[in-house]
Order: C-alpha cells, then sequence, then structure tokens
C-alpha cells in the first residue's frame, strides 16, 4: 500500500515508468486514428458517433495528462485516480449506455429500409385548377 504514494520515479518503478509514458502516446495516438476513421465511416448514424464521442473523449482526456504527471513524478496513486475513472466512463458508455439506443437506431433504419412508402394512386384524385376548384375533363 506504501507503494501507490512513493513518487513515480525510474528509481521507484523501473518496470512502470518508462512503460506508462510510452503507453500513454500510443493510447492517445490510436485513439485519435480510430475516432477519425470512425468520424468517416459512421458519419450517417448519429447513435454511434455519439458513442465513438464518449469514448474518445473519456480514454483521451486523462492519458493526455498522463506524460506529464510522470515527468513531474507525482505519485501512482494520483495516476490511477486519473486513469481508472476514465476507463470506467468508456466501459459504461460501451456497455451500459449506448447499446439500447443503438439497437433503437438499428431497427428505425430497419424499418426505413424495408417498409415502403404508403401508396398513392394517382387516378383516383382529380387534380384542382389554380382556382381551386376541380375540373372535369370533356
Amino acid at each position: 500500500m506504501g507503494k501507490l504514494f512513493e513518487p513515480f520515479t525510474p528509481l521507484n518503478f523501473q518496470d512502470l515508468f518508462t512503460l506508462m509514458w510510452v503507453g500513454a502516446f500510443v493510447i492517445l495516438v490510436g485513439a485519435i486514428l480510430v475516432y477519425n476513421a470512425a468520424g468517416r465511416a459512421y458519419r450517417r448514424y448519429p447513435a454511434i458517433l455519439a458513442l465513438h464521442e464518449w469514448i474518445f473523449w473519456s480514454i483521451f482526456a486523462p492519458w493526455l495528462v498522463v506524460p506529464l504527471l510522470v515527468v513531474i513524478h507525482v505519485p501512482l496513486a494520483l495516476l490511477l485516480l486519473l486513469v481508472v475513472p476514465g476507463i470506467a466512463v468508456a466501459i459504461y458508455a460501451a456497455f451500459i449506455k449506448f447499446p439500447p439506443i443503438i439497437e433503437a437506431a438499428n431497427v428505425e433504419i430497419r424499418r426505413r429500409r424495408f417498409v415502403p412508402p404508403p401508396r398513392r394512386d394517382i387516378r383516383d384524385r382529380p387534380k384542382p385548377t389554380p382556382a381551386g376548384r376541380r375540373r372535369r375533363h370533356r
């Protein structure tokens, strides 16, 4: 338990120090690439884009601060206090909040695709004249 409150330096955490700041940069670059690719692929599906927004910002914001905190040697507990809630929000969005929303959007997309619009029979309705009354053809 005392290890959590020691300064996060290469002397105290030999294996984890380099892995933490290099991993933060890799996670940031990966999150940006996935976010941009998803934005292009799902631009017509706002429910899926909202999910990607939630996941992107909940991962991007904490991991953006991690390299700075590693360099200034804050305790490991503070790093975990930032990263764990960010990951928890991403998991909440991906598995609890958005699946029902995306399912409802999928149902609506399927309904629009397979149910044709109501049919109008043009022959049954006489067209109005500019004056507003119906004209009978002779």
